[in-house]
């Protein structure tokens, strides 16, 4: 009996540590890209593009509305979570709601308290890979998690070289995701053109044949939902460049493999 009881403990601590807590699952950067672009290439109403970026660290956890280029939207709002036996509770400032747990992840509890939470979105399903929210409206939007990504760039500037060569902005160490995330380059008095990285892991919905790819494009800020062009690789792939003469960039999943080392000094052109 003791040898049983001891391999049923030890079988539900390994589960335990195979299975993410909720806190760690909500932990990241999560937006609605792909939602938001497939209902609207349907013809459908697409929702709202939606992003989160949900942080902790020793003073607890936040989660803060973000734009495409990651900027705050609003002000950031206290997340506390709390696991009980049989639920779990997730509250942002003082909305409380709770959760079952299953192997798929967390949803919705039929059972809740009759607080009523005048907020524009609630989470209502947490899975390691995404965020579900029900919106102001009723209706939901599902937010995917984003791997953080970095990439270098170099246009060209306007003016040329004493000796008559091109003379590159060469930026490295920029920051985006891969759900949707865009960083500027140039503009202002870099002496540049602007123009923005964006980059997305896609993943078509059925009836699609197309196989899920890692995309970055190029776009001008004249008319940013339209792409000047892009690349595509493996959905696996780390790294992924773009060359078009008149710009450069390449970007890498962080984590994924050594960033890279070109640096201004060293880049040719």
């Amino acid at each position: 009996m003791l040898f049983t009881t001891t391999l049923s403990m030890l079988a539900l601590a390994a589960q335990q540590e195979k299975d993410p807590d909720l806190a760690t699952a909500l932990t990241g950067t999560f937006t609605n890209e792909e939602q938001n672009y497939f209902e609207a290439d349907a013809g459908r109403e697409a929702p709202p593009w939606t992003g989160l970026r949900i942080a902790a660290d020793d003073n607890g956890m936040t989660v803060t509305e973000i734009d495409k280029f990651g900027k705050a939207l609003s002000a950031e709002r206290t997340v506390t979570v709390n696991s009980g036996a049989e639920q779990d509770v997730i509250t942002v400032d003082n909305c409380a709601r709770n959760f079952e747990r299953s192997d798929q992840g967390w949803a919705y509890a039929r059972i809740q308290n009759r607080m009523a939470c005048n907020q524009d979105w609630q989470i209502i399903r947490v899975t390691e890979d995404a965020l579900t929210l029900r919106l102001a409206d009723g209706t939901q939007t599902v937010l995917n998690r984003a791997r953080d990504v970095e990439c270098w760039a170099a246009v060209p500037k306007k003016a040329k070289k004493p000796d008559g060569s091109t003379d590159w902005l060469f930026v490295q160490k920029l920051n985006l995701h891969d759900q949707g995330g865009r960083v500027s380059v140039g503009g202002g008095e870099s002496g540049a053109e602007e123009i923005i990285l964006r980059m997305r892991a896609v993943h078509w919905p059925p009836p699609s044949t197309n196989r899920p790819s890692m995309v970055l494009y190029v776009h001008k800020p004249d008319n940013p939902e339209r792409a000047v062009s892009y690349s595509w690789a493996d959905i696996n792939a780390s790294r992924i460049g773009l060359n078009l003469r008149w710009m450069q960039a390449s970007c890498t999943i962080k984590g994924a493999e050594r960033a890279s080392e070109i640096t201004s000094d060293t880049f040719r052109g």
